[in-house]
């Protein structure tokens, strides 16, 4: 063999005792990471799925849901049937309309006693708490005549 002084001798079982050492570490976390990516990739598909299953069950519901004063029509119903007439709606009335609480509703009387009728949907636009998404969604359900 080679003629190593002894402290050449413990230099190099150090190097190799660091060696198996940081190996041994390298596969350790390459071992874990990929335990936990297995894991994180399930949470992530089973959280998509529990999303899916609530956007279901969400639209099922709000698409059934009635309030107070639509005559007992959803909001899908009552688009076909009987849209709200902006120039002669009454507070409840316009509290029907999705997104439209107390507040908008009285803002929408106040602007109508104001400017006076209503001469297109857009002019919602003009009242304070609808905007642009608001107004999309109840232009549907809304009239004026």
């Amino acid at each position: 063999m080679l003629n190593l002084t002894r402290q050449e001798r413990l230099v190099i079982q150090f190097l190799a005792l660091f060696f198996l050492i940081g190996s041994g570490i390298h596969f350790y976390k390459n071992k874990v990471a990929l335990r936990k990516s297995i894991v994180f990739i399930e949470q992530d598909v089973e959280a998509s799925e529990f999303k899916e299953r609530a956007r279901q069950i969400d639209s099922v519901f709000f698409e059934g849901a009635q309030k107070p004063g639509n005559s007992g029509y959803s909001t899908t119903e009552r688009s076909t049937f009987n849209k709200v007439n902006l120039n002669t709606a009454t507070a409840e009335e316009l509290m029907s309309l999705s997104k439209i609480g107390k507040v908008t509703a009285q803002r929408i009387l106040d602007y109508r006693n104001e400017q006076g009728h209503f001469k297109s949907v857009d002019e919602l636009l003009n009242v304070k708490g609808i905007g642009a998404k608001t107004l999309e969604r109840i232009k549907g359900e809304v009239t004026i005549e």
